[in-house]
């Protein structure tokens, strides 16, 4: 029977192959017959010939793999069974469904419902019914080479199968074993507002991805690829998922870092200090003020607002002259510039247009009495005018201004306000020289704070903790539009941001809604960041968003989560549930000195390489750490790259590696070594400290190995006690 079921499989997989080869010729002659024959607009052929390359290479995959489940589904409406293959994505012939895309509504059963009785939300409504069967399948190159008969898609066979893959097939096989919570957050309404809390390993890059890629297929008639948005820690990050996303059929959606974002929104040309220095300084504790969280938080943008509200009606603090005639008193257009505070858009580029338009109006609807008052001006003016040369002068200039007020005065205006239109960094530097005068929460660090800022405007540059600054002043001032049509943003890394950043992100992005990815036990940045997800859900959607938390960690071994556990709850943080894939033992190795660590570094990288990992990566606690054990290497013949912020780790040339702490979160490799984890360098008494260490812990897949000379950082020590030194080695 079973083999009876193989037969039919192979021959199904066969068949599939073969509809999607002729599909596929018969997409490439169009395309060839599109270029001659195609009669319009160029643009238009270009966009209809990149969506047929678009598809041709999804058929070209399909050819490989051109489905990876299967659902047998009777509806309950009509009693129909259906026999329904999953594939990354769909696949039509005329109008049959050959291939069912992973996002498709019905997709859902087979990453939610259990075999029996299910039901899935349809565009028309909600579709009750049974499903008799789940199959999962294993095909490479075209070849079925099994298939696995599944309830839920959690513990099974694939599952293990694919956490047990090194780094690139993961990335690749990711569709397939989507867990239920983690598809449940990806299939969210675009309307929702989400922020997802998961520990290290459980998917958060992966659900962000795949969510751009739902909401592109599912409201892909409505809303444009360019019409999201992709907010990411660093470049090093961004480069990691660009080569992800095409093969999830995204295309077209930016991707940025917060500075890169505001750079694009204040079109200034600024530079933006590296925040390399300030973690070091918080790494080795030097950095004890608390300047850059008062930044980052929302007082300061409450003593901003007051400063910008001032700054607004400074603007009309003198009357509207024509020579010296006083065409509107300065208190009549302050009172017609305080009316337009509540029109639709009310950032100061659009007010000023507001005002002027009913300064005119207002000028027009009162005429005759302004040229009733300027004709009795320049009557006195003339009486004045002895030679002819005076009086034909005045009457060109009264018959000048006369058109003018005739015209509502609309060059006047303009003129008038255009002294109003500042930078946001000159707004900024203002606000700097006179920050005293708008400190409403007295604030004791105010004089450090005014002169650190100083220092960097005098050269153009800025810290990190100033972009919201900047951002909200721009916004104020005049907003980038091309931002207001983004309809969803995805942010990853998340903790890294302050609340006066969200606050400024939301407003910049008036029409998005957010999906909001991060772990507050990897806040490397906690000088500056938020301290829980209620902050943020408040600043940005007035506690209408939803928290939800992601606990289960598929990355790592249970063997290497229970080490990183360890650490977190040395500092009060919770334990994570674990997946049930066991590995190696988490390997420690004491070596007499330092100078001894590289040797035993070097040794390691030939061992990984021999188990076939294809990344591995050196860890050190920072960029000088780093830089020296790379010396190290290099000096023993073991010459590899140092991961900067510039560097697209997609390159192969990146596979082995040393790498930062602050570089490395969010990133994953097959093997890890953590460069010597004693307790000077990672201090117990230290947050940070634990959450660099946990950080690096957790980039690990497969295998872990820790190398340390002295004295143990306590959590790890406390780790070998607890399992009674077994994995402790000893190296001279």
């Amino acid at each position: 029977m079973e083999a009876l079921e193989l037969t039919k499989e192979k021959e199904k997989l066969s068949q599939t192959i073969e509809i999607i080869g002729k599909i596929l010729n018969d997409e490439k002659i169009d395309l060839n017959n599109l270029y001659d024959n195609f009669i319009g607009d160029r643009e238009e052929l270009w966009r209809i010939a990149d969506r047929k390359k678009l598809h041709i290479s999804n058929l070209e995959v399909a050819l490989d793999k051109p489905y990876f489940a299967r659902i047998d589904f009777t509806s309950e409406n009509d009693g129909k069974t259906s026999t329904i293959y999953i594939g990354k994505n769909g696949v039509m012939k005329n109008t049959d469904i050959v291939v069912t895309d992973w996002r498709a509504p019905i997709s859902s059963l087979y990453y939610n419902s259990e075999v029996g009785e299910c039901s899935f939300e349809a565009p028309n409504g909600i579709i009750k019914g049974n499903m008799s069967l789940k199959r999962q399948y294993e095909i490479e190159s075209g070849k079925l080479q099994e298939y696995f008969d599944v309830d839920l898609v959690s513990q099974d066979s694939l599952l293990q199968k694919y956490l047990n893959s090194n780094n690139d097939a993961r990335l690749k096989s990711i569709v397939s074993t989507i867990q239920k919570e983690q598809n449940d957050v990806i299939r969210k309404k675009i309307s929702d507002n989400i922020i997802v809390q998961g520990v290290a390993g459980s998917g958060k890059t992966t659900v962000a991805l795949h969510r751009i890629a739902y909401l592109v297929y599912s409201y892909i008639k409505n809303i444009k690829q360019n019409q999201y948005l992709v907010i990411g820690p660093n470049s090093v990050f961004l480069k990691y998922i660009r080569s992800v996303l095409p093969e999830l059929d995204v295309s077209g959606v930016e991707q940025l870092t917060y500075e890169g974002f505001v750079k694009n929104c204040i079109k200034e040309s600024i530079n933006i200090n590296s925040s390399d220095k300030k973690v070091s300084q918080s790494i080795s504790g030097k950095r004890i003020t608390d300047v850059d969280k008062f930044k980052c938080s929302m007082k300061y943008q409450k003593m901003l607002e007051k400063f910008m509200n001032l700054y607004f009606y400074s603007i009309t603090s003198n009357s509207l002259l024509l020579g010296d005639f006083e065409v509107l008193s300065k208190e009549r257009i302050t009172e017609i510039f305080r009316s337009t505070e509540s029109s639709f858009s009310n950032n100061l580029s659009n007010r000023i247009d507001n005002a002027i338009e009913r300064i005119c109006r207002y000028i027009d609807e009162n005429r005759d009495e302004i040229l009733s008052r300027y004709s009795e001006y320049s009557y006195e003016l003339f009486k004045n005018a002895v030679t002819d040369v005076e009086k034909n002068k005045m009457r060109n200039l009264f018959a000048k201004d006369r058109t003018e007020i005739l015209k509502n005065c609309r060059s006047l205006i303009r003129k008038y306000f255009n002294k109003s239109k500042a930078e946001a960094t000159k707004l900024y530097k203002l606000f700097i020289s006179t920050i005293f005068d708008f400190d409403i929460y007295h604030y004791d660090k105010l004089s450090e704070l005014k002169k650190e800022t100083t220092k960097n405007i005098k050269s153009n540059s800025y810290d990190f903790e100033d972009l919201a600054a900047l951002l909200y002043i721009q916004l104020l001032i005049s907003p980038n539009k091309d931002y207001e049509k983004i309809k969803h943003v995805v942010v990853d890394e998340a903790q890294d941001l302050g609340e006066f950043n969200f606050f400024a992100l939301k407003k910049a992005l008036p029409s998005a809604t957010f999906s909001i990815f991060g772990d507050l036990a990897q806040s490397i940045y906690d000088y500056r960041s938020v301290n829980n997800w209620d902050e943020v859900n408040n600043t940005m959607f007035n506690n209408n968003g939803s928290v939800i938390t992601f606990n289960k960690s598929y990355r790592t071994t249970a063997e290497i989560m229970d080490v990183a556990d360890d650490v977190a709850e040395s500092i009060g943080l919770e334990r994570s549930d674990l997946v049930a894939r066991h590995g190696d033992d988490v390997k420690f190795t004491a070596v007499e000195h330092d100078n001894n660590i590289p040797n035993f570094i070097a040794q390691k990288i030939c061992e990984y390489k021999k188990k076939g990992y294809k990344s591995v990566a050196i860890i050190s606690k920072t960029n000088l750490l780093s830089n020296y054990i790379n010396d190290d290497l290099a000096a023993l013949g073991v010459a590899i790259p140092n991961i900067s912020e510039n560097d697209d780790l997609s390159d192969d040339k990146f596979r082995v590696c040393t790498i930062s702490n602050q570089l490395a979160k969010g990133l994953e490799f097959d093997a890890v070594i953590i460069n010597n984890p004693n307790e000077n360098i990672y201090s117990s008494d230290s947050n940070l400290d634990m959450k660099l260490l946990y950080v690096a812990i957790t980039r690990a897949l497969h295998e872990l190995d820790i190398v340390y000379s002295g004295k143990l950082t306590r959590p790890l020590e406390n780790h070998l006690k607890k399992n009674k030194g077994k994995q402790l080695t000893l190296t001279r």
